[in-house]
């Protein structure tokens, strides 16, 4: 069956409920990998992210390379920042000016990479942080992969 714009912008109840049961699995699998950690803190950017990826995925902010240029950047900076600064509020404030500034400025535009940077402050362990974000990435990346295959809307 040819879908035609119209369909994209009015999915079926059967539709919606596809996409959920994808963004569930996608989300049970970023929680199953960062429970290996304990790092469960950082679950709220980690499924705004797998949100994105499944019901925005038509948009700038769920691109693969969106994911992957901002979720590198705040691994990196935050692992810097931490070492070099450690936690304090002066470190959490450049990291976040970096991140907003990429996200603003730059064709890699994904919010939830803001709530990330927070939240790198809340675990406090680069190691941890890192492990986790990349475990998460992973399963974002695989996400949307699987979602643009198997959705049940093929967005233009």
């Amino acid at each position: 069956m040819n879908e035609t714009k119209e369909d994209a912008d009015n999915p079926t109840i059967y539709d919606k409920l596809k996409d959920y049961i994808i963004f569930l699995t996608i989300l049970t699998v970023i929680l199953s990998l960062i429970a290996i950690r304990g790092d469960y803190i950082l679950a709220p950017p980690y499924a705004v992210s797998a949100y994105l990826v499944v019901f925005q995925r038509n948009t700038k902010y769920a691109s693969r390379k969106s994911l992957l240029a901002t979720y590198l950047l705040v691994i990196i900076t935050s692992d810097i920042i931490h070492i070099v600064l450690g936690t304090g509020l002066d470190g959490l404030i450049l990291n976040v000016i970096i991140i907003s500034a990429f996200i603003t400025f730059t064709e890699f535009s994904h919010p939830p990479a803001i709530a990330l940077a927070i939240f790198s402050y809340i675990v406090a362990d680069p190691l941890d942080f890192t492990i986790s974000s990349i475990l998460a990435l992973a399963a974002l990346l695989t996400g949307s992969l699987i979602i643009e295959k198997f959705g049940a809307r093929k967005l233009k």
